[in-house]
């Protein structure tokens, strides 16, 4: 089943303009007006704002300067503002990163001899500290090689890590370039009712573009899906004082 859905979620055609070239914004502005997306582009070549309509919710895409340590050159950000549960709390990071930051984590934590979690940590590193590893049978074991799922209810990343989710992410680290594509950094995330996507932009090309924008929609399908949406008193409804 996760092979049929790979095959079917993946990019297909061509979709970079000259092969080994960086993306230009007008590339990424002639694919944008393809895929009826709205975008802004900046002054600054690689430097674009996408945004879109998932089922009447908002979802934006976004490449600029990182905004974390971990990433170099460009940095995707993505945001799908779902409405899941606001309980719901659930990551998903591929292994090199993973690795990295725990190891971060543990020296910031020993050097000032700290025995608490410090919230000045990017978040991603606070919840490699607080919470488990979550593995459950279904779980192929090529994602469990690449991936690690942290949450703080694992029925919460059972609902949300679905068969989509999966094959989405393991297209990003198979096929041609693969090694350097799964040493990459990518962080996926569903908190505060909202899908959130993190990753560097290494290849620069549109298929890099389109797959992070098809896996921040997959994963914000399967948000809208599988758990349980906000009450309409929302958390920011003045009705509650």
């Amino acid at each position: 089943m996760f092979e049929r859905l790979r095959k079917a979620l993946g990019t297909s055609g061509n979709t970079g303009p000259v092969p080994g070239r960086p993306v230009s914004n007008r590339d990424v502005a002639r694919w944008a007006a393809d895929q009826r997306l709205a975008i802004v582009t900046h002054p600054t070549e690689g430097h674009f704002d996408l945004g879109g309509d998932l089922h009447g919710h908002p979802w934006r895409l976004e490449c600029g300067v990182p905004t974390r340590d971990y990433v170099h050159g460009l940095e995707l950000t993505g945001r799908a503002d779902v409405g899941a549960d606001m309980d719901a709390a659930v990551m998903v990071i591929n292994r090199p990163l993973q690795d990295t930051l725990e190891s971060t984590a543990y020296d910031a934590i020993t050097d000032t001899l700290q025995t608490t979690v410090d919230s000045s940590l990017p978040e991603e590193m606070r919840w490699l500290a607080m919470y488990e590893e979550m593995v459950w049978p279904g779980l192929p074991a090529s994602f469990r090689e690449h991936f690690a799922v942290v949450a703080e209810r694992i029925e919460f990343a059972q609902r949300w890590i679905h068969a989509p989710v999966v094959s989405q992410l393991l297209n990003a680290v198979e096929g041609e370039g693969a090694t350097e594509r799964a040493r990459a950094p990518l962080v996926l995330m569903l908190v505060r009712g909202r899908v959130y996507l993190r990753m560097e932009h290494a290849e620069r090309s549109l298929a890099e573009i389109a797959h992070a924008r098809q896996l921040l929609l997959v994963a914000g399908q399967a948000a809208l899906q599988n758990l349980p949406p906000m009450s309409v008193a929302g958390p920011d409804d003045g009705s509650a004082h």
